[in-house]
């Protein structure tokens, strides 16, 4: 049995579809904690192609899906949405992990600048930082992650802010 640290990480569309994107989705099995995918991320994935990976790996119990349905998240999610500077999915991240503490992964700079402002002390991934955190666990090596950084720009238009994993290993 894998330990499983005691946060979960629950993630954001840009973060769900850089893996999805490059095939790898599974890959987020291997980070030693539950990845959460909440309902309103699962409806910003719409291409037929992405939604079979996404459902594979909910079957397969790489992704845990869930609803926002707490009282504090549901009144967190409507406050960030009234104002209107946040899509459905970044919304429903940052209520869920603010409320239970959890591990939030997200992309997008305003939506952790978002974060940062809710609760100073928010744990933030970006998708960076989970593949670093798979580097570190030996579930990658840094020149396949380094591919996966040429790929996502080549490929997707993911501009990330590293040009290569090695100086951070």
């Amino acid at each position: 049995m894998e330990f499983k640290d005691e946060k979960p990480i629950v993630i954001d569309t840009s973060v769900l579809l850089n893996f999805v994107n490059i095939g790898r989705i599974g890959l987020l099995a291997c980070l030693g904690t539950t990845v959460v995918l909440l309902d309103q991320v699962m409806a910003e994935v719409i291409r037929p192609d992405q939604i079979a990976q996404v459902e594979e790996a909910i079957a397969r119990d790489t992704l845990e899906l869930h609803s926002v349905s707490d009282p504090d998240e549901l009144s967190l999610f409507v406050h960030l949405m009234s104002a209107g500077r946040l899509g459905a999915g970044e919304c429903a991240v940052l209520a869920t992990a603010v409320t239970r503490r959890w591990i939030a992964g997200l992309q997008d700079k305003r939506a952790i600048k978002e974060g940062k402002r809710l609760c100073m002390d928010l744990v933030l991934w970006q998708t960076e930082d989970i593949v670093l955190k798979l580097i570190r666990n030996g579930k990658l090596t840094v020149e396949e992650a380094n591919r996966f950084l040429v790929e996502w720009k080549e490929k997707y238009r993911f501009k990330s802010k590293y040009s290569s994993f090695q100086p951070f290993m």
